[in-house]
C-alpha cells in the first residue's frame, strides 16, 4: 500500500473521532499514526501511555483536549490524571515536551570479547 493512501484512510478515521480538526491538523495527526505505526509504538502501551498517545493525537491534530468526545462520558477526564509524563515514540508538532524512554531492546545485548580487567563492568557490548 503506498503510504499516501495509508494517509488517506487513516485521515478518513480520524475526521469521524476529531469533527472539530482542520483538514490541515487531520493530515498531520494521520501522518503522525503512521510513523508511530512504523516505530511500533503501540508495543508497550499500557493506560497511561495510552491516555498519553491521544492526547499527543489530539494536540497533532489541533484539537482541544475538552472539545473531544469520547464514547465513554468522562473517560478522558478520569485519565488524562493518569497519563504517562513520558511517550516512547516520536515527537509531533502541536505536542508538549516530554521525556522520551526508549523500548527494551527485543534480544538482550551480550558482551563482547575477553573480559577488559580495567573494566568489570563490561561495558564494551556489541551492537
Amino acid at each position: 500500500m503506498r503510504s499516501e493512501d495509508a494517509v488517506e484512510i487513516v485521515r478518513a478515521t480520524l475526521a469521524l473521532a476529531f469533527p472539530t480538526a482542520s483538514a490541515e491538523g487531520l493530515t498531520r495527526a494521520a501522518e503522525t499514526v503512521i510513523r508511530w505505526g512504523s516505530e511500533e509504538a503501540a508495543q508497550q502501551l499500557d493506560e497511561g501511555l495510552t491516555t498519553r498517545m491521544l492526547l499527543d493525537l489530539l494536540g497533532a491534530a489541533g484539537v482541544e483536549p475538552a472539545d473531544f468526545r469520547p464514547a465513554e462520558r468522562g473517560w478522558l477526564a478520569r485519565r488524562y490524571e493518569e497519563a504517562a509524563e513520558y511517550r516512547t515514540w516520536s515527537r509531533s508538532q502541536g505536542m508538549p515536551r516530554l521525556p522520551f524512554l526508549p523500548r527494551p531492546l527485543d534480544e538482550p545485548i551480550e558482551p563482547t570479547g575477553p573480559d577488559d580487567p580495567d573494566d568489570p563492568g563490561g561495558s564494551r557490548l556489541r551492537a
